[in-house]
């Protein structure tokens, strides 16, 4: 006859069912249907509460591990604001940080007019070009070219053909009267078409726009992408200046840069981009961020 030993060590204080004591001898026991129930309850409790610690689905992210920015805006990353805290947080969604700071940007830049509803300006803001429709109502692309296709081509940003640019009103000339030079002739191509080894002057590739551009200001510069950084004196972010160049790597090497362009500050620069492209003003932004920059 077997014995249940109620009154043995740890039955008492097993709430979950785990243990069995029979014959004086304590076995496990598969946990009950209540006992797994609260401990999945209790799991999801624990993997909500880590979510709510890195503001899942929110799109802002804390500087906590961070240094503080030097103001709030684009960093040529990130959006920075501070909280009702006042402490610093940061997004990559451009509609967010508007919410966030009441839709006042002291990065965001255009030399067109304020618009008469929600400080919206017509122009590069540091993420996207703006522009009103037939309507009257606010619309914005990321491309240059449809820019300029919805607003006619007329901007006092920039426009095809012109040695007037987006950044000509919004930033200080090169410091080197060369460099100007080089960055006005670029400007001039804008709206011309992309020309696979293309030197103009009715069509260039990257590399074939700035080494153009470059002898114009009588600074010469090697034909391919990479050999032109090389030729360069490396900066840093925080260094850029209106002429400096702008390279994208594939691997993040040297050896792998394919694409180049000229920085005409206020996150902007020119660039011949790629086939079935005119040469256009573009933006920084973090999902095309440049991997080397360099000064001729």
């Amino acid at each position: 006859m077997t014995t249940v030993n109620t009154g043995a060590p740890g039955a008492a204080d097993d709430p979950t069912g785990q243990h069995a004591v029979t014959d004086g001898r304590t076995r496990t026991a598969r946990p009950s249907r209540a006992g797994r129930i609260r401990r999945g309850i209790a799991m999801v409790a624990v993997v909500a509460a880590g979510a709510g610690v890195i503001g899942l689905g929110t799109g802002v992210g804390t500087a906590a591990a961070e240094a503080a920015p030097a103001h709030a805006g684009w960093d040529g990353s990130r959006y920075w604001f501070k909280n009702s805290k006042g402490e610093w947080r940061w997004t990559t969604h451009y509609d967010i940080y508007r919410a966030r700071t009441g839709g006042s940007s002291s990065a965001a830049k255009s030399s067109s007019s304020t618009a008469s509803s929600g400080g919206i300006k017509q122009g590069w803001d540091g993420s996207r070009y703006w522009f009103r429709n037939s309507k009257g109502e606010w619309r914005w692309t990321t491309h240059y070219d449809i820019y300029l296709d919805r607003t006619g081509g007329g901007s006092s940003s920039s426009s095809a053909g012109s040695a007037t640019s987006a950044s000509a009103d919004s930033a200080e000339p090169a410091a080197d009267g060369d460099v100007e030079t080089a960055v006005q002739f670029a400007l001039a191509q804008l709206g011309k078409p992309f020309r696979t080894a293309g030197n103009g002057p009715d069509g260039y590739d990257c590399s074939g726009l700035v080494q153009q551009a470059f002898r114009r200001g009588g600074i010469e510069l090697p034909r391919v992408a990479n050999d032109q950084y090389a030729a360069t004196t490396p900066v840093r972010a925080s260094q850029l200046r209106r002429g400096d160049l702008l390279f994208w790597s594939t691997d993040g090497t040297a050896r792998g840069i394919q694409h180049v362009a000229i920085y005409l500050g206020n996150n902007q620069y020119v660039e011949a981009a790629r086939p079935g492209t005119n040469i256009r003003v573009s933006g920084i932004s973090s999902g095309y961020y440049p991997t080397h920059m360099g000064r001729p």
